[in-house]
C-alpha cells in the first residue's frame, strides 16, 4: 500500500485544486479527504470516477481510521487531501486531528503546497520550519503554487532544497480559470460549478505538464519503506449484524440533499440493508415498504420554495412519521423536518412541520456552533460530530432533545426529538460512532 497525503502551509494556497489535479493525473487513484469536509471529496469523485472517503481521526479514531485507509487502497495508490494547514487541527499538541497527525497514523509522506507568490528565499524558511516542527512527519516533496514561469520555479526550487533539504516535485503556474471557487459552505457543490468537467480535465493536464508525478510515486514507495506504521497490522473493517439484514432505508438524495459521509451508505450496505433513495425536489414519495428515513445535509435554502410546495413529498415523510416509521435528519435534513425556513430577503417557506424549531438563515457562519463536539444521547451513549452551518434555529427548553453536545467550556441541547423522529445539526460519522449508529437505526429494526 503506498500513497501521500497532500497539505497546504494553510488554508487557501490551492491545495483542492492541485490535491484534485493529481488524483486526476493517475489512474490508480484511491482518494481520500481529511476531517469532516463533504464538498471537496466531491471534486475527487467527479476527476477520479471513483468513491472518495473521509479520514476523520476525531470522529472515527486512529484505529477506524487506519482500517478505512487499508481497506480502500490494497491495489491502489492513495492520495489523501489534507485539511486546513498541516499542523492545524484541535489545539496546539501534535496529537490533535490535524493533517500532520493523519500522515503520521497512515505512515505516509506529505507533499507540501507553498504559496509562492512574492516569495523567495523565505519560503525556504518556510518549509524548513514545517519540516522541524514535529521530525515524525515526513516532508517528502513540495510543489510552488502562483509561480508566474518555469524559470522563476527553478530559482525558488533551488532554495527549498538548499536551505530545507526537501525537493521540490512541480509547480502550478497562475490562472484564475482553474481555481476550484468558493461559497458559504466551502468550495462550491460539483454539479452547480459551469463546465466543470472541462475545468477538472484542464487541471488534469496541468498535473502532468507541471508535476513529475512519477518522482511522487517514487517518493511514496521510499517511504513506504522506511517510515514506521501500524497500517500494516490492521485489517479490513469487519461490520456484521444479521439484525439489519433486509431493512429497508429510504435516502433523500438531490441537490438539495448531498451531504453523506461515503462509508456511512457503505456501512448500512454492508449491514445487508437495502437503499431507496427519493428526492424531494422532485416531488417524490418516501418509497414504499421503508423501515427508516435518512434526511443528510446540504443546501435546503437553496431549494426553500420548491421544497415547500412539493406536497407529495411532505405529505408522505409526515404520514410516515405518525405511523412511527423512524426518522433521522441531519442539518440541511434538520431544517427540511423543522416547522419553516426564513431566508435573508426575509421570505419565510414552511417544511415539513414535524418538528417545531423555526430556522433562520444567516449571512455568516454561527461561530458558536461551529466545529468539533462530544455528544451524549439521551440514554447516555457517547459520541463525536461536527457542526458548521450558517442557520439558527429558535430554541426551546419545552422541547424534548437527543442530545447533549460539548464543546471546550460550552453545553448546549440539540436534537429535536418527537416520537421516533429526530433532527439536528451535528454530522455523525457511523464510523467510530457505532453505538449512535445502533441506538438510531436499531429503531428501524
Amino acid at each position: 500500500m503506498m500513497g501521500i497525503v497532500i497539505s497546504g502551509t494553510r488554508s487557501g494556497v490551492g491545495k483542492t485544486t492541485i490535491s484534485t489535479a493529481i488524483m486526476g493525473a493517475m489512474d490508480d487513484t484511491a482518494p481520500f479527504k481529511a476531517g469532516p469536509d463533504y464538498i471537496d471529496p466531491r471534486f475527487h469523485e467527479f476527476i477520479t470516477k471513483k468513491s472518495s472517503y473521509n479520514l476523520d481521526i476525531f470522529m472515527c479514531g486512529e484505529k477506524r481510521v487506519s482500517e478505512l485507509y487499508y481497506e480502500k487502497t490494497r491495489d491502489k495508490f492513495g492520495v489523501v487531501e489534507g485539511v486546513m494547514g498541516l499542523y492545524d487541527g484541535l489545539g496546539h499538541g501534535l496529537d490533535n486531528g490535524s493533517t500532520a497527525h493523519l500522515a503520521r497514523t497512515l505512515g505516509l509522506p506529505v507533499i507540501l503546497v507553498v504559496d509562492a507568490k512574492g516569495g523567495s528565499t523565505s519560503i525556504a524558511a518556510q518549509v524548513l520550519g514545517y519540516k522541524l516542527l514535529d521530525t515524525r512527519v515526513k516532508i517528502g516533496g513540495v510543489i510552488l503554487n502562483n509561480v508566474s514561469s518555469e524559470k522563476l520555479y527553478r530559482m525558488l526550487s533551488e532554495g527549498v532544497e538548499k536551505y530545507a533539504e526537501v525537493e521540490c516535485v512541480g509547480y502550478f503556474p497562475r490562472d484564475s480559470e482553474i481555481s476550484l471557487g468558493s461559497r458559504h459552505l466551502g468550495l462550491k457543490q460539483a454539479e452547480e460549478m459551469v463546465e466543470l468537467s472541462l475545468t477538472l480535465e484542464k487541471l488534469r493536464g496541468m498535473a502532468k505538464k507541471y508535476i513529475d508525478i512519477e518522482r511522487i510515486r517514487e517518493i511514496a514507495k521510499e517511504a513506504a519503506e522506511t517510515i514506521e506504521s501500524g497500517i500494516q497490522k490492521v485489517k479490513e473493517i469487519e461490520m456484521k449484524d444479521e439484525r439489519y439484514r433486509g431493512m429497508q432505508v429510504a435516502v433523500a438524495r438531490d441537490s438539495a440533499f448531498t451531504f453523506y459521509y461515503r462509508y456511512n451508505i457503505e456501512l448500512l450496505t454492508k449491514l445487508g440493508v437495502k437503499i431507496n433513495y427519493f428526492s424531494p425536489l422532485a416531488n417524490e414519495p418516501v418509497p414504499e415498504k421503508t423501515d427508516f428515513i435518512y434526511i443528510g445535509g446540504g443546501y435546503p435554502e437553496n431549494f426553500a420554495r420548491e421544497l415547500s410546495e412539493n406536497r407529495k413529498t411532505i405529505e408522505s415523510i409526515r404520514e410516515n412519521h405518525e405511523r412511527g416509521v423512524p426518522i433521522y435528519g441531519e442539518c440541511g435534513g434538520y431544517m427540511y423536518l423543522a416547522s419553516e425556513i426564513k431566508l435573508t430577503d426575509g421570505s419565510i417557506h414552511p417544511m415539513c412541520e414535524i418538528l417545531d424549531g423555526k430556522m433562520e438563515m444567516k449571512n455568516r457562519l454561527n461561530i458558536r456552533r461551529f466545529g468539533y463536539i462530544d455528544l451524549v444521547t439521551d440514554k447516555g451513549t457517547k459520541g463525536r460530530a461536527h457542526e458548521f452551518h450558517y442557520s439558527g434555529v429558535d430554541e426551546d427548553d419545552s422541547r424534548n432533545y437527543y442530545f447533549d453536545a460539548m464543546k471546550t467550556d460550552r453545553r448546549w441541547r440539540c436534537g429535536e426529538k418527537k416520537g421516533n423522529t429526530i433532527g439536528g445539526y451535528p454530522h455523525i460519522h457511523f464510523l467510530g460512532n457505532e453505538n449512535i449508529f445502533e441506538e438510531l437505526f436499531g429503531k428501524g429494526r
